[in-house]
């Protein structure tokens, strides 16, 4: 990363010594950046040139900016001087252009305890009260892929794709069919579309100064309320008691009640599919990625697919929870 480039281009001052390389981002490349004007967090974006990229990042753009302006805890989002899109510039690197976004440092520990359950609930039910777009029903706008695509992309799988990956994938197969037969069949009429987080999990929350701050924007835009906060509760608290906890906190911060049932976990499935499916996808090089992050999606592609497995054996259970 090119620090003096990044620094002029978001008008963050004069680098104080070189950029430090912050582990655990499974999608982009993530620096540390002290200036003479503070710290700051640099994301070079692993992004795609095609026209759907850009829609999803100018959305994911204004849900952070109006999250920030509503007082959600969070970074706050640093704009370049010459946005080539909201929050993002693009710079030159070894003669190609490459994205990159700013925000503030924040300089936490990860969330311990169970006092974060009840910040959880307050701070979804103040996404969902975010403007909405005008699509509906949005969440739903790309596709899921049937098991028979599946089998077509393994079987078309270039060398040197490893066997051993091709296996473990083709050994998830009936929980991919199974998955797609309950998202299917669940209806999403009567569902809250909302403009929010949708990555609200315990690796993006940190704990500043007492404070749960929640970072990792990139992926905001189009959900169900009802999803989210039923995938949310699950991913803080995968117990009856947490769950509940996180709803009760909703609730009484203004969300709508959540019924018991199959579709208020939907999104849950909806996701690891979508997930899984995208990361086989740049495992097989059918994305523009380098060879380390290629490696790495058939690593997250597995991991993706066992945690469906265990959410469809599940579901019968958790489909009581929702209060």
């Amino acid at each position: 990363m090119n620090a003096d480039a990044v620094a002029a281009a978001f008008a963050l001052g004069t680098p104080l010594g070189d950029p430090q390389p912050v582990a655990g981002g499974g999608s982009h490349l993530v620096w540390r950046l002290t200036t003479t004007r503070g710290t700051w967090a640099v994301k070079r974006l692993n992004r795609s040139r095609e026209p759907w990229w850009m829609r999803d990042h100018v959305e994911s753009a204004h849900v952070q900016e109006a999250a920030f302006r509503a007082g959600v805890s969070m970074p706050r989002p640093v704009p370049p001087l010459d946005p080539a899109a909201p929050l993002l510039a693009d710079l030159v690197v070894d003669g190609e252009p490459v994205s990159f976004l700013v925000h503030e440092w924040c300089p936490g520990t990860p969330w311990a305890g169970e006092d974060v359950l009840d910040w959880l609930g307050g701070t979804l039910a103040t996404l969902h009260a975010l403007p909405s777009g005008p699509e509906s029903p949005r969440p739903l706008r790309y596709p899921l892929d049937p098991v028979s695509e599946w089998r077509v992309w393994l079987d078309e799988a270039p060398a040197p794709t490893s066997a051993d990956f091709l296996a473990a994938v083709r050994a998830h197969l009936p929980d991919v069919a199974r998955a797609k037969e309950v998202v299917d069949r669940t209806p999403t009429s009567g569902l809250t579309p909302v403009s929010t987080h949708r990555d609200v999990k315990p690796d993006n929350v940190l704990v500043v100064a007492g404070q749960p701050v929640l970072v990792d924007w990139d992926g905001a835009g189009a959900d169900f309320a009802e999803w989210e906060v039923t995938r949310t509760a699950l991913a803080f608290a995968p117990d009856r008691d947490g769950f509940r906890r996180v709803l009760r906190g909703y609730h009484a911060a203004g969300g709508r009640p959540v019924e018991p049932g199959e579709t208020a976990f939907d999104g849950l499935l909806r996701g690891r599919l979508a997930s899984a499916a995208w990361l086989l996808w740049r495992a097989l090089g059918h994305r523009p990625v380098s060879a380390p992050e290629r490696e790495r999606a058939h690593v997250h592609a597995v991991e993706q697919l066992r945690d469906l497995r265990t959410s469809l054996d599940r579901l019968a259970d958790w489909s009581d929870w929702p209060r």
